[in-house]
């Protein structure tokens, strides 16, 4: 039987990175199932290779333990991070209504993935030039498995491998002085990336996908990917127009409502804090702790 969802982890038993299926009914937390200390530990078939993206790869029956769980790429095979802003319909909107004022091309920008992505249990840095404005917001995030250039929309979802989980952590004073949003959404631990890649071949709708985050336990988002403005295959299709998308390419499809920024009062992420965000289908949950630097940072006289 394929398996439906593939993870990467670094094994208890040599300390070496493996991709593999988790041996786990397919709609079980994966995350978790790692972090409960009264279960025995997590094994997963392995592939041949940690090259997640090669859909030819079958998983063998060498089993590894899992010690750690690592973001579904390593930040080196991301060739982009391209980004969806305001791609959800909002509270007291029409569904249909809200898609037909939707603007002429997807609103998009482009996180680092060298200094964005950190994986699970990973901190969150807040800067010292961030407080009291850094944000949380869940989004389904689509893998591009094969390069791709001007796809049409039936086509477009055969170029995925599979989606996965992200926060799209994001400063809102830097992302609204001036228009650009890069500013407040490129910081280093700003793009946590799930370990759970749910496979596109397990037929997944991703436009039915359930999206939440909770803050310190509270539930602040809860959404589902059916009020996409612009779907998956539409999106990969726009972006693809005239530009090629490297296979490794995270599409990050936008946020549910209940955003900190837009609540009364505001919620900013803070020292202490806790967030999971978490998805329908076997897509799990992702945890991160929010670490505060307290001081600016001041850069030295250089060493010549």
């Amino acid at each position: 039987m394929s398996p439906t969802r593939l993870i990467r982890f670094i094994a208890v038993e040599d300390s070496r990175t493996y991709v593999g299926a988790p041996i786990l009914p397919p709609d079980l937390d994966v995350a978790q199932y790692v972090a409960a200390s009264d279960r025995s530990p997590l094994t997963a078939r392995v592939l041949p290779s940690d090259n997640i993206l090669d859909a030819s790869l079958a998983p063998t029956d060498q089993l590894r333990t899992v010690a750690r769980l690592l973001p579904i790429l390593p930040p080196a095979r991301i060739p982009s991070i391209r980004a969806l802003g305001a791609n959800y319909v909002q509270p007291g909107q029409e569904a249909r209504e809200a898609r037909a004022k939707r603007p002429a091309l997807p609103i998009l920008f482009f996180k680092p993935p060298q200094s964005c992505v950190v994986g699970h249990g990973d901190a969150i840095v807040v800067p010292k030039e961030m407080e009291h404005e850094t944000d949380y917001e869940v989004e389904l995030v689509v893998v591009i498995g094969r390069d791709c250039k001007d796809v049409q929309v039936h086509e477009a979802l055969s170029y995925v491998r599979g989606y996965a989980l992200g926060n799209d952590v994001s400063a809102r004073k830097r992302m609204f002085a001036v228009p650009q949003w890069g500013l407040g959404k490129g910081a280093d631990t700003y793009f946590p990336l799930s370990s759970t890649l749910l496979l596109a071949s397990s037929s997944v709708d991703p436009e039915s996908i359930a999206l939440q985050t909770r803050l310190n336990g509270q539930l602040m988002q809860d959404g589902n990917t059916r009020d996409h403005l612009w779907g998956v295959a539409e999106t990969i299709a726009k972006l693809s127009e005239g530009t090629t998308l490297h296979a490794g390419t995270l599409i990050s499809m936008g946020t549910p409502p209940g955003e900190g920024f837009k609540r009364d009062p505001q919620v900013f992420l803070k020292h202490g804090d806790v967030v999971t965000i978490s998805g329908s289908h076997g897509l799990g949950s992702l945890t991160n702790p929010v670490v505060q630097v307290t001081k600016l940072q001041v850069p030295g006289k250089a060493k010549l």
